[in-house]
């Protein structure tokens, strides 16, 4: 499990970035982690979501996941202003035998009726990625 922290907001230009070897030949869930606080704007967030192997592109996925309930409270874990929520990306991968992979994550939201993408994403101030063997828990 890795973190990328920051500070009030994910600026629009920071990818979050984890890079690592295959850590198995067994089928491995990918579960992306995002830490809010109570300035996150939104009741939902959408994420694009890469897999690297070198220069080649292997996954591109557009994420969405619910991060208040529709009463407005933040889902996740966590009794202070900040809330971590565990999200499912793959289930059952198999990882490629290569020596080096790397993942990339963004945010990809905009206010309605805005064609625009937000720059500065406000209340986002932690993105994990975790590896998990398949039938492990953390």
């Amino acid at each position: 499990m890795e973190y990328r922290n920051f500070q009030e907001y994910w600026p629009a230009s920071e990818k979050a970035v984890f890079a690592f070897d295959a850590p198995t030949d067994r089928p491995v869930n990918l579960m992306i982690y995002i830490r809010n606080n109570k300035q996150y704007p939104f009741s939902n967030l959408f994420l694009i979501a890469r897999m690297h192997a070198g220069d080649s592109l292997l996954v591109c996925d557009t994420l969405e996941y619910a991060m208040a309930n529709p009463k407005g409270e933040w889902l996740g874990s966590g009794f202070l202003e900040v809330k971590e929520s565990q999200l499912w990306w793959k289930e059952n991968y198999r990882l490629p035998a290569v020596s080096q992979l790397k993942v990339e994550l963004e945010h990809a939201l905009r206010f309605n009726g805005s064609e625009k993408g937000m720059e500065d994403l406000e209340g986002i101030v932690g993105v994990g990625l975790a590896i998990m063997e398949t039938g492990k828990n953390e």
